[in-house]
């Protein structure tokens, strides 16, 4: 008789702990779900951030070639600008690949490609007359438009 009032007095206890622990039980889960949930969308506005960061730099750099081809001016400056931009874009590129593993092949081509064209606005300059002949823009511009795709297809996924 003892045996089934202890078996008794258990099974209410552990029943009374199981009910009362349920609702936190539950709330754990659907917090730590949430939390995920935003870590995964914080992570994905990142990468978008960053796509459009390494877009930019690009078209700045391609702005300060194309200006300088146009203008000449300070052509020791203005060759400094352009490499400056070149390293952004390298450094972007290189943001983008560490954020998002589908985009490294196309950032990386798209850094080599502004580091190609700061290198072809450096040679393409006559540093005794100060003027820069227009470097050829195929490559980098190749570059830009497979990355913009790429970048936009992965944020449509």
């Amino acid at each position: 008789m003892t045996d089934v009032s202890i078996y008794v007095a258990l099974i209410t206890g552990l029943t009374g702990a199981v009910g009362a622990a349920t609702p936190q039980i539950a709330t754990v889960w659907r917090d730590t779900h949430q939390s995920r949930l935003d870590r995964e969308d914080r992570g994905e506005a990142a990468r978008q951030q960053a796509c459009v960061e390494l877009l930019g730099t690009a078209a700045e750099l391609r702005t300060r070639v194309e200006n300088t081809a146009m203008y000449g001016g300070e052509i020791l400056v203005r060759l400094a600008e352009i490499r400056s931009s070149a390293a952004d874009v390298q450094v972007k590129a290189a943001k983008v690949a560490f954020l998002k593993s589908e985009l490294v092949d196309a950032a990386q081509e798209l850094g080599t490609a502004a580091t190609d064209l700061a290198a072809q606005a450096v040679a393409k300059t006559n540093m005794t007359s100060g003027v820069m002949s227009s470097p050829n823009f195929t490559a980098f511009d190749k570059a830009v438009v497979d990355f913009r795709s790429l970048a936009i297809h992965d944020a449509g996924n």
